[in-house]
């Protein structure tokens, strides 16, 4: 009998030892977990600046259509802000005669770091909006007001590392491309649309001589901005010499998905090529053979061309996401850049 009760009380011990035991690997296992998070969970080299993204959205999200008071201001804005963050800005100014408007005047403004380098990663959007005679307060705040913001906010929260460690590189230079008259008159066609695109194109594929490489042949890659802001958007490549490139921002959005950086579950970034037939400010310097990585949501914004293109149609997490994954791309590319990479070959 009394063997039996020792038995008994036995296992009982045991059972409690297993129980114990169990509780403190699983414990264990938590800590360990936690730990690994914690460690991809660093805080970012570059942080947010939703302060200025917010106010410099709110300088440019108007009606801004070319010739206008509101177009002229914005363009003064936008060559202010790259003063001040450090860039040496040059414009691009011609005249043309277009539908409705008659003869106007389109600027074009450049912001360049390191104008000597041998090549430049070229980040572009175009500032003017849209001219509808029965909308006349269009503001165009994803077209292409936070695609500007997003530009000058990169630059503004990377400018301690762009005016220190990347400032007199002789490899790379950064150039901020703020196109004019993106935007028909009257109707979309080759004729009536994207006039500060060709003309750049046309002025940086003149070479200074014989035996000068051309302007646009310095330009690594030309990334467009477009259409930018809205809920679930989705982002796919369209070239396969720049599948590289949307495969890295892909692989950033994730790592920052694990590490809890973003903010929400969806993605934006696909690592899949689709049929590009969307015509845009890139098409003049595709024509030069110009790589172009072309960051435009597919499909486009609910509201795009309408009247309710304005802040209220802005989802503002997937604002500060993007944000946040464009500008470790962009400090990434810049920061690992060695020797020319020529993607016109790829």
């Amino acid at each position: 009998m009394h063997i039996i009760e020792r038995k008994v009380s036995s296992i009982s011990s045991y059972k409690k030892m297993s129980f114990y035991l169990l509780i403190f690997l699983i414990i264990c296992c938590c800590c360990f977990r936690y730990i690994e998070l914690q460690k991809r969970r660093q805080p970012l080299l570059w942080s947010d600046d939703d302060r200025h993204f917010n106010e410099t959205l709110t300088a440019i999200m108007r009606p801004r259509v070319v010739g206008s008071v509101g177009h002229k201001e914005v363009r003064h804005f936008i060559a202010n802000e790259l003063k001040e963050l450090g860039f040496h800005v040059e414009t691009d100014e011609f005249s043309q005669i277009v539908p409705v408007l008659g003869n106007l005047t389109f600027v074009n403004l450049l912001g360049i770091i390191n104008p000597e380098a041998s090549d430049f990663l070229a980040l572009a959007c175009h500032y003017d909006s849209k001219y509808f005679p029965d909308i006349p307060n269009f503001v165009g705040a994803t077209d292409s007001a936070v695609p500007c913001a997003t530009l000058l906010n990169t630059a503004k929260t990377l400018k301690s590392y762009l005016l220190t460690d990347f400032k007199n590189r002789q490899d790379l230079g950064l150039m901020l491309i703020f196109f004019d008259g993106e935007e028909a008159f009257l109707s979309w066609s080759k004729a009536d649309s994207i006039y500060g695109s060709k003309h750049l194109a046309r002025k940086l594929s003149t070479s200074p001589d014989d035996f000068a490489k051309r302007h646009i042949d310095r330009i690594e890659v030309l990334i467009l901005l477009d259409l930018l802001g809205t809920a679930s958007q989705k982002f796919y490549s369209f070239y396969q010499n720049t599948d590289t490139l949307l495969e890295e921002l892909s692989s950033i959005e994730r790592n920052l998905m694990k590490s809890r950086q973003l903010e929400g579950h969806n993605f934006m970034f696909f690592s899949r090529r689709i049929q590009n037939t969307i015509e845009d400010d890139h098409l003049p310097f595709l024509d030069e053979d110009v790589p172009i990585l072309h960051l435009i949501p597919v499909p486009f914004p609910k509201y795009w061309h309408t009247a309710r293109d304005d802040a209220d149609s802005l989802h503002w997490p997937t604002i500060r996401n993007f944000n946040k994954i464009f500008r470790i791309f962009i400090y990434e590319y810049v920061k690992n850049h060695k020797e020319n990479v020529n993607f016109r070959l790829m």
